[in-house]
């Protein structure tokens, strides 16, 4: 209210020096605020980069909204629910949906007939019965390649899709803490048959027996394109315009994945909803150019009217890709252990549009030889940097994803600093405050997920509340609308004292006085002359 007396001083003297009403200019004052009143929430929506969030954001910004909400991390089902059954089947797949996963994650190959299919290694004899199978009528598959280190192997690029068929897949781990009693039982799926799984469990089965224990949203697709620069290389092969063409042509794909564009909008605060789509590489030239190719044929997933009457192109010029393009899926950088050590590895994420980082686990433990020797202090500091590391991540608003939880104590299993897989988990949600985990036991995480870091709360607070909100809207419009308001106001109760003021003087003013003639000589009296 200074601003509003500060405006009325100014009038109030301009006018008495100019000897005018100040009705005028006090109705224009008044006309002129209510202008400015009026004008500020467009004001305030003219950025359209500012105006909201058209997909739902992988990380969100907690800027608007005060309530954290208590969830586990998402659960990122590891090839399916890859313990209980063999890797990237449909049936591994079904299990992760069935209990709960937040994520399926497909590995996606190509075959020799340009077919894409789910499976880790482009060598088919680490999980298939490729070698053996009718007696060895693949063998003379077998050769090198030096798009993967002259290594030996069955390379899937030349096999064709109703070869693949025929092949039946087992067990990656042979420890014996697995189950093998379904090996060879289940066939390598495509992805359009996984794409057609997620698409009838979200729209037909899930409605049927609800998932009390989520917030909201259904299970995404969290696609890996696995080693881009091998099928470039070996077998002139682009993976990327492969899965771009096949994701285009698939009938489901636009409902399931692409009609999103205003997913987040209307949610409650404490409401939560994955994006549908996730992308994953290694190579983060491949992500940029994925990115690059989803602005160019958005046609091709989205309906045109659709985007149009939503609001959500933008035709300002001034581009950004959550309102722009919101049909581009958040795209997630996947980190090796020697990648994320490298000096220049945080320059080289700063120049990505990534959305979040996939960091190998050991990135986020101690080395291997602190571990063995119990080297306390070094275990303290190696816990100490990775803490550093996801709050780095996070302060880029980059989503981290670690990779990946099993039950075994064997390689890549738990590490020798915990007991077991459930105290690895607790470290990774509780001390890190990360954002999602690949699991290959979608249980095990879910319950430590569930019984949260300490006694006092549900489940961890992962850094930002994770919900789908507008953007921060900027402060000093909204007082310049406080001004407005208060100027508006003023100008109008001083344009009513004023007219009242100038009534009462009217009526009551005082008669004037007659008038002297000048021309008669006034004699001064005695006590004019003594004063």
């Amino acid at each position: 209210m200074y601003g509003d007396a500060f405006i009325m001083i100014i009038i109030t003297n301009t006018n008495q020096r100019r000897g005018k009403s100040p009705a005028i200019v006090l109705l224009l004052t008044s006309l002129l605020s209510f202008i400015i009143l009026i004008s500020i929430p467009a004001a305030v929506d003219a950025d359209p980069t500012k105006k909201k969030i058209n997909r739902c954001p992988l990380r969100p910004s907690h800027t608007n909204n005060n309530n954290n909400i208590h969830r586990p991390p998402l659960i990122l089902g590891h090839r399916g629910a890859s313990f209980h059954i063999p890797e990237h089947t449909l049936q591994s797949y079904r299990l992760a949906l069935e209990l709960g996963a937040d994520y399926i994650e497909p590995d996606l190959v190509a075959t020799k007939d340009n077919v894409l299919i789910a499976v880790h290694d482009v060598d088919l004899n680490v999980t298939t019965n490729v070698h053996t199978y009718n007696n060895g009528e693949f063998g003379d598959r077998a050769r090198q390649s030096e798009g993967n280190g002259n290594k030996w192997g069955y390379y899937v690029n030349d096999f064709t899709w109703i070869e693949i068929q025929q092949l039946r897949v087992k067990q990656r781990v042979t420890s014996g803490a697995r189950y093998d009693g379904y090996d060879y039982l289940f066939q390598i799926p495509s992805f359009t048959q996984i794409v057609d799984l997620l698409h009838d469990w979200n729209t037909r089965e899930l409605p049927l027996i609800g998932r009390p224990s989520k917030t909201g949203g259904v299970t995404g697709l969290y696609v890996e394109l696995k080693k881009s620069y091998y099928f470039q290389q070996d077998g002139n092969i682009s993976l990327a315009d492969l899965f771009l063409d096949e994701l285009a042509q698939h009938p489901k794909a636009s409902e399931l994945l692409f009609d999103h564009v205003t997913l987040c909008e209307g949610l409650r605060y404490d409401e939560y909803r994955v994006p549908p789509l996730v992308l994953q590489s290694f190579e983060g030239d491949v992500l940029e150019y994925l990115r690059n190719k989803f602005k160019e044929r958005w046609m091709d997933f989205v309906e045109e009217d659709a985007i149009l009457a939503s609001g959500v192109v933008n035709v300002t010029g001034e581009e950004d890709d959550e309102v722009d393009h919101p049909w581009i899926p958040p795209l997630v950088l996947l980190v090796s252990e020697s990648k994320c050590r490298q000096e220049s590895f945080w320059f080289d994420v700063e120049s990505l549009h990534i959305s979040g980082l996939g960091p190998n686990k050991n990135c986020l433990l101690p080395s291997s030889s602190a571990m063995e020797s119990n080297d306390t202090v070094a275990i303290a500091r190696a816990k100490h940097e990775a803490r550093e590391w996801v709050a780095k991540a996070h302060s880029f608003r980059l989503a981290v994803h670690p990779y990946t939880i099993k039950l075994e104590k064997e390689a890549g299993g738990v590490p020798q600093l915990f007991s077991s897989a459930e105290e690895e988990l607790r470290y990774y949600y509780c001390e890190l405050k990360i954002d999602g985990i690949f699991s290959e036991n979608i249980a095990i995480a879910q319950i430590v997920g569930a019984e949260g870091c300490d006694a006092e709360e549900a489940a961890p607070v992962v850094g930002e509340p994770t919900v789908c909100i507008k953007e921060e809207r900027n402060l000093w419009l909204f007082g310049v609308a406080f001004l407005a308001i208060g100027a508006f106001l003023a100008s109008i109760v001083s344009t009513y004292v004023t007219f009242y003021c100038k009534k009462e003087t009217d009526t009551n003013r005082p008669l004037p006085l007659p008038e002297v003639d000048t021309s008669l000589e006034l004699v001064p009296d005695e006590e004019d002359e003594i004063i």
